[in-house]
């Protein structure tokens, strides 16, 4: 659920609360004042009566004088004094129901010693209806100041709030490649002001630090390609001398090998990061078919020498946008990695269909976690020219142009398998 809808929902289930708590105590409040009215009148009353029977030792014609039920008895003896005042009904044959009364029951003695028992009830039908009438008319101006405070709070926060989603936006478009700065709207809220200057600060510093690292990766790969060209060279022509022994060509080929290897660790690792900064934004319509065809020639040499059959299946023309370089680079290295990890004799297959690119081969079965088959470095141990980057930077691209990429291994047969958006 968003901000604003989230703060209306706590606001409504707080007010309404609060709400249900005060109309329960505004309705007993009133019940009680209510209640004290009557009961303080039908004592005055009773005092009236109980007066006049102490007087004069009899029930007084009292019919005339008071507005509600009076029921007064006299007892020879002495009864228990008492007073109690509660709720009652009393059936009503006119009526056919029972009516609600107030009931006051007093017992005293007379100073000659006689009982006497008074019993005053007072109607509560027209008081309840009072009641409720007050009730229902309070719920009902609740209930329309909770649906005003509800509809201003949502536009007052709506408004209140507006800086916090342009700056929500902004955020969700930086473009840690772009030199453009965020110009964050003014606000007069000094939370939201806070809020906008920390975040400018930070990417001010990512992009310095992205820049840096750019920077540092670049100039790394380039000084160190130079002098690891150098090497390969002054290495070519140390062998072609014709007095070196068999130990001595061994070692040269050796650290040649092992000098090729750290060439291609570090085009490799500068490709990745290349991939994960996103400097590979421009995107063409790319043909899968035809570069498909075009990596199988290429490697054609390869697969004559291992003596591999080549199946495609071309279902439908596939068409991709994505950088031109990208896609050369994922095709070739998903091709050389059926042809690197083959077995003679065996077989290579390319399925294209409608948002689909299959890459199959036969080969021996999978001696490490599937899981960790993208990682960086990761290889089969029978390949030690490996550099184990090829399906990492596979990965990396797949990631970051929203495709989906999947490894199945059934019965010696190994499938990678990239899903198009």
């Amino acid at each position: 659920m968003k901000l604003l809808p989230k703060t209306i929902l706590y606001f409504f289930l707080f007010a309404l609360c609060a709400f249900l708590t005060g109309g329960v105590i505004f309705y007993l409040s009133t019940r009680n004042v209510i209640y004290r009215h009557i009961d303080s009148s039908m004592i005055m009353e009773k005092d009236l009566i109980q007066e006049q029977i102490e007087h004069t030792d009899s029930i007084p014609d009292f019919s005339a004088s008071f507005g509600r039920l009076v029921v007064v008895k006299m007892y020879d003896s002495a009864i228990v004094p008492r007073q109690i005042i509660s709720n009652t009904h009393i059936d009503s044959l006119s009526e056919g129901k029972d009516i609600p009364f107030r009931h006051l029951s007093f017992a005293g003695v007379t100073p000659h010693g006689k009982g006497f028992s008074i019993n005053l009830y007072h109607p509560m039908s027209e008081m309840q209806e009072l009641l409720k009438n007050i009730t229902f008319t309070l719920f009902s101006i609740f209930l329309a100041l909770l649906l005003a405070f509800i509809v201003i709070n949502f536009y007052v926060y709506r408004k209140l709030w507006i800086p916090f989603y342009d700056t929500l936006r902004k955020i969700a478009h930086f473009d840690i490649t772009s030199g453009e700065a965020l110009n964050f709207m003014h606000t007069s809220t000094p939370e939201f002001a806070q809020l906008n200057q920390t975040l400018d600060q930070m990417s001010r510093k990512m992009r310095k630090d992205y820049l840096n690292l750019k920077e540092f990766n670049e100039n790394a790969s380039h000084e160190i390609q130079t002098p690891l060209a150098i090497i390969r060279t002054k290495l070519d022509l140390l062998m072609q001398y014709e007095n070196l022994s068999r130990e001595q060509l061994d070692l040269l080929q050796s650290i040649h090998e092992a000098t090729t290897r750290l060439s291609k660790v570090n085009q490799g690792l500068l490709l990745i990061s290349k991939i994960e900064n996103q400097q590979f934004k421009e995107t063409e319509q790319i043909m899968l078919n035809q570069l498909v065809e075009k990596y199988l020639i290429n490697f054609d040499e390869v697969i004559a020498l291992k003596k591999l059959k080549v199946h495609t299946r071309f279902e439908d023309e596939l068409k991709i946008e994505l950088h031109p370089m990208l896609a050369d680079i994922l095709v070739s290295n998903l091709i050389s990695n059926a042809v690197k990890h083959n077995m003679e004799g065996g077989f290579i297959s390319c399925q294209i269909t409608p948002r689909n690119l299959t890459v199959s081969n036969s080969g021996n079965p999978l001696q490490m976690d599937p899981s960790l088959l993208f990682a960086r470095f990761r290889k089969a141990a029978d390949h030690t020219e490996s550099v184990g980057l090829g399906l990492s930077i596979v990965s990396r691209i797949c990631n970051e142009n929203n495709m989906k990429i999947s490894y199945t291994c059934e019965e010696s047969v190994h499938r990678l398998n990239i899903t198009f958006p």
